[in-house]
């Protein structure tokens, strides 16, 4: 009897290591699938085509002046061969910042309405973002 019983425990013990065998190389297929995995999207995610896509600006220029009192801005015609939409006025305080966003599609001159120092710039947007296309200049409004 005594043959039975260790061969029995012999017989488990060997089922044991088999399944964790089984379950460290199910683990490993596991872990290797997935730095796989997350290799190919890394590598496919930050291709080199889409960073030049987003990098591009237009080939276009707005030439900007003051008008006469200081304190209009006149904008010449879109020169050049990259075709940009959504022209906007840029207006920018001091300090740096956007006081005013507004539509020049078709405005060719703008008059701020508040005195003060101010920086204006046309930007338009091509490939999925503005971009400026003009020159920057300043006004002084009374």
């Amino acid at each position: 009897m005594e043959t039975n019983l260790n061969s029995s425990s012999d017989s488990k013990n060997n089922r044991r290591w088999l399944f964790i065998l089984i379950g460290i190389l199910a683990a490993c297929f596991l872990i290797t699938a997935c730095i796989a995995v997350v290799g190919v999207i890394t590598y496919f995610g930050f291709s080199t085509s889409n960073s030049t896509y987003m990098n591009e600006v237009p080939d276009v220029t707005v030439e900007l002046s003051v008008d006469q009192d200081g304190c209009g801005v006149v904008r010449g015609d879109v020169q050049g061969d990259t075709q940009v939409s959504s022209l906007t006025w840029v207006i920018q305080d001091e300090d740096g910042y956007s006081v005013l966003e507004r539509n020049a599609e078709n405005e060719y001159q703008y008059r701020y309405f508040v005195s003060g120092t101010y920086t204006v710039q046309i930007k338009a947007w091509y490939a999925d973002a503005y971009h400026p296309i003009s020159d920057q200049v300043t006004i002084h409004c009374k």
